[in-house]
């Protein structure tokens, strides 16, 4: 059989994706995977990168050398399939697919199917020596050639897999050297739906979660910092971990903080949000770049006053990509940050000594306006010019009637606007 080196990691991934199928591998289908491994002259790396290939979830089968390879290759995903029994409904439907994508006709796979008996009828009474190749009739512990021992085919089932639940959440984890590793390992087991397998031949485990059980997840999702070989699956699809687990450090600084609600508004920070986050990025402060988001218009009568309209849009995308990773913490303010916006003005006006002043800018830019102020002061006047691209808070008067209100639409009492400004 000639095949170069990615073709024979194709050909084992096409058998191991069918001898993988119902999650597990015995000893005996083992030996025969040495075996097929042996006759096409496949490097054991070769075999490893087939196994990985499957393990990935993602391989499609595909076709190798000629069509005298393919039919072989055919025949050993039904050997391996039939070692122990017959041919389950999943791996019927991977040998069907197979031989649609090759041209084997039913009454083709059929005779294949009694040749493919008779060979296993055969590999019962005997088993291949994984060392020396030697034919060593089954009942046998020991090669009589080389003095290997021998697997039984009573020996223990491998899991190799599992079923990832079409329902709710599910965090798998490798084996780690990781502090917290032990603890991950007795968190998943007390949630009475921990599942082991082997894979690249190391321990997986797989604990499954309802729908609303999210919260549960938390202290196995904390256990499971610093290591690198985690996965969480919502119905049956991976998401990336840092979109879903990406506020769990933020919520144990959290739990620590004296005022928790404080904390969320960044309180302790001396940069305070209205968003009830500090990872909106989106502080009331004067320097926030956010209260420029919107445009410059004339409004009045003879239209000679500048009023600047906030584009209100901008500002919930913004604040929707800032905290899209952290959308599943359970302190997330989402009817909350919603309402402040809601009651966020609409526009305003610059006035001396008003709410709102202008951000100073000393070179001009496409929507900015030019702003002239006079400042008299006894005998001494000057003028200053610059431009301005936007407006900056006063001050937390306007804030604070704004979460006043947006306190009382969602009924959040947990503390008060006044409160929370106060120093």
């Amino acid at each position: 059989m000639q095949m170069n080196e990615q073709d024979k990691v194709h050909y084992l991934a096409n058998v191991l994706r069918v001898a993988f199928a119902d999650k597990s591998l015995s000893a005996r289908e083992t030996t025969t995977l040495e075996e097929i491994r042996k006759d096409i002259d496949a490097k054991k790396g070769q075999f490893t990168a087939a196994q990985k290939a499957i393990e990935s979830g993602s391989y499609s089968f595909i076709k190798v050398g000629s069509f005298a390879d393919q039919v072989r290759n055919l025949e050993d995903m039904l050997f391996v399939a039939m070692t122990d029994t017959d041919l389950n409904d999943t791996e019927f439907q991977l040998v069907n697919e197979f031989c649609q994508l090759i041209g084997i006709y039913k009454e083709q796979l059929d005779k294949l199917i009694t040749d493919i008996s008779s060979r296993c009828d055969s590999a019962i009474q005997n088993i291949t020596c994984p060392s020396c190749s030697t034919s060593v009739q089954a009942p046998a512990r020991f090669c009589p050639s080389c003095g290997q021992a021998l697997a039984s085919a009573e020996a223990a089932t491998v899991q190799v897999g599992y079923d990832i639940p079409k329902e709710g959440y599910a965090i798998e984890f490798c084996e780690s050297t990781a502090g917290g590793f032990a603890s991950a390992v007795e968190l998943a087991k007390a949630t009475g739906t921990m599942q082991t397998a082997t894979k690249n031949k190391k321990p997986w485990y797989l604990a499954s979660f309802q729908k609303d059980q999210f919260a549960d997840m938390f202290p196995l999702a904390s256990a499971l910092s610093g290591m690198r070989n985690r996965r969480i699956y919502l119905d049956g699809q991976e998401l990336p971990w840092d979109q879903v687990f990406g506020f769990v450090w933020c919520a144990s600084q959290r739990a620590t903080a004296y005022r928790p609600i404080e904390y969320c508004f960044g309180k302790d920070e001396n940069r305070i949000n209205p968003w009830g986050c500090k990872h909106a990025r989106m502080e009331w402060t004067e320097w926030g770049q956010w209260f420029s988001y919107g445009r410059w218009q004339k409004e009045g009568l003879v239209r000679s006053i500048y009023v600047f309209v906030f584009d209100k849009e901008r500002i919930r995308h913004e604040l929707a990509t800032n905290l899209y990773r952290y959308r599943f913490c359970p302190h997330m303010q989402t009817q909350l940050a919603e309402a402040v916006l809601r009651h966020f003005p609409d526009q305003v006006e610059v006035k001396p000594n008003g709410d709102w002043k202008y951000n100073h800018m000393y070179e001009s830019m496409p929507g900015a306006i030019k702003v002239t102020e006079r400042d008299e002061r006894g005998d001494f006047s000057y003028t200053n010019e610059y431009y301005s691209d936007g407006v900056r808070p006063r001050g937390y008067t306007v804030l604070a009637e704004i979460l006043t209100k947006a306190f009382k639409e969602c009924g959040f009492t947990e503390i008060r606007a006044t409160a929370l400004l106060s120093k």
